[in-house]
C-alpha cells in the first residue's frame, strides 16, 4: 500500500508534524510505504498540489494545527485547488490546544466536492498550544502543557497502522459523523472575523535589521521588505511573524483578546465550580 501524507504545522511547537511522522510510521508497518510533504507556503504548496500524481497513491492524508476553531484559512484555500479525484480515499487529522470545533467538517465540505473518500478522521490530539492571548498565562494555554504526550503519539502510530486495514476492506464506510457546530466564539472568528477582531501588526523600525526572517515564515506570503516589512494582504493572523522576530520589532496589543480569554477562563470555572 502507498501513501502520501500532506501537513501543514507551525514552526513555533511542531505539534502537528510530530503527529503526521508518527501516522507515517504506522503506515509503514508491513512493508507499506508513505511519503510526507510538510506545507510550508501557500504559493510553493499550490505547486505541490498541482504537479502531485495523488492517483498514484490508495491513501491521502492531510494534517492541520487548528486557528481559532477552524483550519487554517490558507490550507481551506488550497483545498479548494485539489484535482477531482474520485473515489480515492483520505483521511483528515488535527491538533489543538484543547478544543478543535468543526476543523475537520470544514476540511470535509471541500474534499467532497473533489470525490473523495474520507475514511477516518482524528481531532482529539492536543498539542502545546502557544499564543499571545495567553500572554498574562506565561504565553501557553496551561491544559495543553506536555502535549503531544507519548501516549499520544503511541495512538497515532497505532492509528495509521489502523488506516491499512480499513483501506485494504472494500467494506469501510465513509466517515460522515465529524463535529459540525461552531461555538460563539468560532463564528466570531471567521477570517473576516480575525481582520477586524485581532490587532493590527506594528513594526518598531528602530529595532528592525530588515533580516527577513517575519517574510521567510510568513505562510501566505503577506509580508514583503520595503526595505522594513510591509504588510501587503490579509492573512491567517497566526502571528508568528510577531512570536519569532529575533529583534522584538513587531509588537502587537494583545489587550483587548486577553482580557477576552481571562473572561472566558473564569466563567468556564465558574462553571465547574457550579
Amino acid at each position: 500500500m502507498k501513501s502520501l501524507i500532506l501537513y501543514y504545522s507551525q514552526c513555533v511547537t511542531g505539534n502537528t508534524e510530530k503527529i503526521a511522522k508518527k501516522i507515517a510510521a504506522g503506515l509503514r508497518t508491513g512493508g507499506n510505504t508513505c511519503d510526507l510533504i510538510k506545507l510550508t507556503k501557500y504559493s510553493r504548496d499550490l505547486e505541490i498540489v498541482r504537479s502531485t500524481d495523488f492517483k498514484a497513491y490508495d491513501l491521502i492524508g492531510i494534517g492541520v494545527p487548528v486557528y481559532y476553531f477552524h483550519p487554517p484559512y490558507h490550507i481551506l484555500d488550497l483545498l479548494h485547488e485539489f484535482p477531482r479525484l474520485d473515489g480515492l480515499r483520505v483521511f483528515l487529522f488535527c491538533t489543538s490546544g484543547g478544543n478543535p470545533g468543526s476543523t475537520l467538517y470544514q476540511m470535509k465540505v471541500i474534499l467532497d466536492q473533489k470525490g473523495l473518500k474520507i475514511i477516518d478522521g482524528y481531532d482529539r490530539w492536543i498539542g502545546h498550544d502557544v499564543h499571545q492571548m495567553y500572554s498574562r498565562r506565561g504565553g501557553h494555554l496551561e491544559s495543553s502543557d506536555g502535549h503531544p504526550t507519548i501516549e499520544e503519539l503511541e495512538e497515532a502510530e497505532k492509528f495509521g497502522e489502523n488506516l491499512i486495514k480499513k483501506v485494504e476492506d472494500p467494506n469501510t464506510p465513509e466517515k460522515t459523523d465529524f463535529w459540525d457546530k461552531e461555538s460563539s466564539s468560532a463564528k466570531m472568528w471567521t477570517f473576516e472575523g480575525i481582520q477586524k477582531w485581532f490587532p493590527e501588526f506594528n513594526l518598531v523600525e528602530e529595532r528592525c535589521t530588515s533580516c527577513g526572517k517575519c517574510a521567510e515564515i510568513c505562510p501566505v506570503d503577506a509580508i514583503v521588505l520595503d526595505p522594513y516589512p510591509r504588510w501587503v494582504k490579509d492573512c491567517d493572523r497566526c502571528y508568528i511573524c510577531e512570536l519569532k522576530c529575533p529583534e522584538g520589532a513587531i509588537v502587537c496589543d494583545w489587550g483587548p483578546q486577553c482580557d477576552y480569554i481571562e473572561d472566558l477562563m473564569a466563567k468556564r470555572k465558574a462553571r465547574k465550580g457550579a
